[in-house]
């Protein structure tokens, strides 16, 4: 297959100024009272070399902060190279959907935004015409085309965006997990075109988290490491080494070096404690205290549904007898870091219990029936699609008496479409992370999957997130 693009020793450097847009540390810098603004040197890309031929799908994967995003900026042409080179094939037309409102501005209409869009691709104000209805085809956004981009929700917004880069038919297209926001209906839509563009020799550039979907889409995994490529080849092979990296320095700060890293912290400001939304300690303390008052014994089983980095695990695992309980997990880093931190530093063997990762909520390998099971900080990372899923594969696994609870953030029925910001402070969505639902939108997923939702008067959760009891129908 001929070259498309070629990286050699690509690197590119961003200048971190600290406190520089501070006026009092810069004020008083000047005057010799304070600590004036420093500059730190960060290497996004370091000494990147690799080729990709046309027809190839390839996946970037890596941690926060290891430069994936930054090299498909250097390829789409947004940033320019610090040092080395990035070669791109003559005439290859190259389309990116990188960040949410690249290419789009706020004021303007759907209509006019495809039109610009369009232009900044290079088409004529005919040509952008002439695709013009295909795109809204394709969107689904045929009634809101008139409408200001300001007032589209992000998964909207994806959705034009990647309608516009379909139509267009390039040769290279560059994806930063950005369609992660749509619904499951539309993912499928995108994949679909995504396995068209294969077949018809194009390039995809796909940078995910998402082990899933880079099994489906990618034929090739190069993993990054702080800027650097660390492997380039097969898909099983690139993933295991990912989790193997994050695994090995889960605690490790963006743009650390070698041998520089802090201590593990012991408090709640780890990544892995702060994913679910905080209070990692105090939830896990809650959900087994929950559950003992609600009658669960020793001799039950129990399935810790998103158990995370095991906040209730190190509390559940010496309490409930050899493989009593079970925990499902759909990120994969997230339960690593667990096993590998939280378990050892309280002394737990996960050999007590087993355990589940999956993205698609398959409890199959689990023989058992549960008395009880809980979901505490999951649905504020789930999509009401993923919440469907979620409930029917936990409620097939209940025992007739067996209770699924379930803490979410609550809103009004009226106000379920809607931005809102809780008494903490803390800003929700409707569509996106992270996410907040009407208990009456819940208890139709649960009737729908085969269960009966009851609010429970408890109000103790640690982040002040409300509780159902979801059992099966009879």
């Amino acid at each position: 297959m001929p070259l498309v693009i070629q990286a050699r020793n690509l690197s590119k450097r961003f200048v971190l100024r600290h406190n520089a847009g501070e006026l009092k540390v810069r004020a008083l810098g000047l005057l010799g009272a304070g600590a004036r603004a420093r500059r730190e040197e960060f290497w996004a890309v370091k000494g990147v070399s690799l080729r990709i031929d046309a027809g190839e799908s390839l996946g970037l994967v890596g941690r926060n902060g290891s430069g994936k995003s930054t090299f498909l900026k250097l390829v789409a042409g947004i940033h320019r190279p610090t040092s080395g080179h990035l070669l791109v094939r003559r005439g290859v037309h190259i389309a990116s959907l990188i960040e949410l409102g690249t290419g789009f501005h706020p004021e303007l209409t759907g209509q006019e935004n495809v039109l610009l869009n369009a232009s900044i691709y290079g088409l004529s104000r005919a040509e952008a015409l002439a695709v013009y209805e295909s795109v809204v085809a394709y969107s689904g956004l045929r009634h809101f085309m008139d409408v200001p981009l300001k007032n589209y929700s992000s998964g909207m917004q994806m959705r034009l965006g990647f309608a516009v880069a379909a139509q267009l038919q390039p040769d290279v297209l560059l994806l930063d997990e950005i369609f992660a926001v749509g619904d499951e209906d539309f993912q499928k839509q995108c994949m679909g075109t995504l396995q068209g563009f294969l077949a018809s020799g194009r390039t995809i550039m796909f940078v995910s988290h998402s082990a899933a979907a880079v099994q489906t889409m990618c034929r090739r995994v190069c993993v990054l490491e702080r800027g650097e490529l660390q492997y380039d080849g097969d898909v099983d092979g690139g993933l295991t080494e990912y989790r193997r990296l994050n695994a090995q320095s889960p605690y490790r700060p963006v743009g650390a070096v070698s041998g520089s890293e802090p201590p593990a912290p012991r408090d709640d400001h780890a990544w892995h404690r702060t994913a679910s939304g905080g209070d990692w300690e105090a939830e896990g303390a809650w959900i087994f205290d929950f559950l003992r008052r609600q009658g669960l014994r020793p001799s039950q089983y129990v399935l810790d549904v998103g158990c995370g980095s095991l906040a209730a695990a190190i509390h559940l695992l010496p309490y409930m007898e050899q493989s009593h309980y079970w925990g499902f997990e759909k990120n994969m880093e997230l339960f690593v870091a667990g096993v590998q931190v939280e378990l050892p530093r309280a002394g737990v063997a996960p050999e007590r219990g087993h355990f589940i990762v999956n993205d698609d909520f398959d409890l199959a390998e689990a023989p058992h029936e549960f008395d009880f099971a809980i979901a505490s900080a999951l649905l504020r990372r789930l999509s009401l699609n993923t919440i469907a899923r979620a409930f029917a594969a936990v409620i097939r696994k209940l025992s007739p008496a067996g209770r699924f609870y379930v803490t979410w953030t609550d809103v009004p029925r009226d106000a379920a479409f809607a931005p809102r910001v809780s008494a903490k402070g803390e800003k929700t969505y409707p569509d996106r992370e992270p996410y907040h639902y009407s208990f009456d939108m819940l208890a139709r997923i649960a009737e729908i999957a085969g269960g009966r939702a009851e609010r429970l008067p408890d109000s103790d959760h640690p982040r002040g997130e409300s509780i159902m009891e979801i059992t099966r129908q009879p």
